[in-house]
């Protein structure tokens, strides 16, 4: 079952312009569906020494997936699989790269050239040997939901981010 949790998927956006329309959805038995929409990259800033925000080292970026994707996804009959799927751009397109493990031998090669990985769209599933159905297996997904938790504000979210 694909799920998102704190940890494993869930994140809030606080009051960055962090933001994702991509979802994915279990489509058959062994497919899944990384549905077409965007990525909305918080930046990058740092402090000075004293503490204080110095100026954005990189802007908020919007990357687009233009088109659905689907992963058809197979098992081994005797070993686990591992698979890690990820969202890549080479600065003109944005992508889907998924990586398929066996038993720790790569299958799927290393990110493609001139690609970088934007972030991870699913972490890390393994299915077991002879797995014909991935619904009871949980997915974590990347799930960017606005604002701040049910009953924090800023002052909590830079409090708990380790950020104050």
């Amino acid at each position: 079952m694909i799920t998102s949790v704190i940890g494993r998927g869930l994140i809030y956006a606080g009051d960055t312009s962090f933001a994702l329309t991509i979802a994915v959805e279990q489509t058959g038995p062994m497919q899944l569906t990384v549905r077409a929409g965007s990525f909305t990259s918080t930046g990058q800033r740092r402090k000075d020494h004293n503490g204080a925000w110095l100026p954005w080292i990189e802007e908020p970026k919007t990357y687009a997936l233009a088109a659905d994707r689907i992963i058809d996804l197979a098992s081994d009959p005797t070993r686990s699989v591992a698979y890690d799927v990820d969202l890549v751009s080479d600065g003109a397109t944005t992508d889907v790269l998924i990586t398929r493990t066996i038993v720790g031998v790569e299958e799927s090669g290393p990110l493609p050239p001139g690609r970088v990985k934007i972030h991870e769209l699913l972490f890390k599933f393994v299915l077991p040997p002879g797995c014909a159905d991935v619904m009871p297996i949980d997915i974590c997904a990347l799930t960017v939901m606005p604002g701040f938790p049910p009953g924090t504000g800023p002052d909590d979210w830079i409090q708990q981010m380790g950020s104050g």
